[in-house]
């Protein structure tokens, strides 16, 4: 048999068996996505050479999971506090935060700012536009930044647990590693959406997102458009207009993607109301695509929005703005992973079915940067 032939049936073999470990932690529809990210990266490596860490490296970590495994601490690992558990090594964190940008728009879109500390303070400017003054000769200048701020970005910990068969450990290659990666990778750029666009809207959020924030504009849309389909080119053109120039450049609308089909399915006699003829024009070089676009910009679906079946009056629903100036999020650090053979997970003993959990932890910050380059849009209350 050749090589080429075995590594083939090989992943086969790992990707189906771990992807049938995810799917009963993170569901069917996750499993699939890890999938595809785990697809990209190798077609990206065989095609251009790139794609983030080359296979030594991948291959020292992926040993390194098995020495968690066998209760080995990998001189490749550095230890972490007393909470446990082993932090990654900074190429594999690169690596996660990495394949994040390619499934998630915060982790890709918002400014990233690493933190050396829990609690990081960062500028936010809340007047008109900056333009200063001239001057005469000996002359002294006012102060043009009084309405510069500060937003606090204030670490909370996430983590995601999973489960895996010990004989999957023992017995899988290199193509483990890149199984973690991209579900930690999916974990978190998931959640990282979820409280950047309805952070502080639902229980257990730790963290004020776009929908939520009382400093970002709510456009109500006009009386009669009680529907979360209801959103005409007129009231897209006001969304754009209420937005400063400045931050117009990479702003975009996000809906859930059962609200944009039904927004895409207007129609004006025979002909839809949203043309796509310069959607070509709009794709990204890597990461989630622009499924259409509204007046030129860009409109990107995510699953953390609501959804059609929510439409109401009175509800907030959609976003347009410039998500890089808008919204700021702090990267703690490394992610730690720690282990578990005992623990019971999703009502399984570990201990019993002869399984292991891992727990891959990161610390991480949201805070709104520059509320005005954003607009959420919300339906009439009649």
């Amino acid at each position: 048999m050749e090589i080429e032939t075995l590594k083939a049936e090989l992943f086969t073999a790992v990707d189906e068996s771990v992807k049938k470990n995810l799917e009963a932690i993170v569901g069917p529809a996750v499993a699939d996505r890890v999938e595809d990210a785990i697809k990209a990266m190798r077609l990206e490596r065989m095609v251009s050479g790139k794609g983030g860490l080359d296979a030594d490296v991948r291959k020292m970590f992926g040993d390194d999971i098995k020495a968690i495994a066998r209760s080995e601490k990998a001189a490749y690992l550095e230890s972490s506090d007393q909470a446990g558990g082993y932090l990654v090594p900074k190429e594999v964190h690169s690596e996660i935060l990495r394949i994040a940008e390619t499934v998630g728009l915060i982790a890709r879109d918002a400014r990233r700012w690493p933190q050396g500390s829990d609690e990081l303070e960062i500028p936010r400017y809340t007047g008109s536009a900056l333009q200063g003054e001239y001057l005469g000769e000996d002359e002294e200048g006012d102060e043009t930044q009084e309405d510069l701020g500060v937003a606090r970005l204030n670490v909370k910990r996430w983590q995601l647990i999973l489960r895996l068969s010990n004989s999957l450990l023992a017995d899988s290659s290199v193509n483990l590693s890149d199984w973690l990666m991209a579900m930690a990778s999916e974990g978190m750029s998931y959640r990282l959406d979820r409280e950047g666009f309805m952070g502080g809207t639902y229980a257990g959020s730790p963290f004020v997102g776009l929908l939520a924030s009382n400093d970002v504009t709510t456009q109500t849309l006009g009386s009669g458009a009680t529907g979360f389909e209801d959103v005409s080119l007129e009231e897209a053109s006001t969304a754009i207009g209420s937005i400063k120039t400045a931050a117009l450049n990479d702003a975009a609308f996000y809906f859930h993607r059962t609200v944009w089909a039904k927004i895409r399915a207007q129609k004006s006699g025979d002909n839809y109301v949203y043309g796509q003829s310069n959607l070509a024009s709009l794709r990204r070089e890597s990461g989630i695509q622009p499924v259409g676009e509204i007046l030129g910009y860009p409109v990107y679906t995510t699953d953390v929005l609501p959804a059609y079946s929510a439409s109401a009056v009175s509800t907030k629903f959609g976003v347009f703005g410039n998500l890089k100036l808008a919204l700021a999020w702090g990267d703690r650090g490394p992610m730690e992973i720690a282990r578990s053979t005992d623990a019971t997970v999703g009502g399984k003993s570990l201990f019993r079915a002869d399984q292991q959990a891992f727990r891959f932890k990161h610390r991480h910050a949201i805070a709104m940067q520059l509320p005005a380059a954003a607009v959420v849009l919300k339906t009439a209350a009649s």
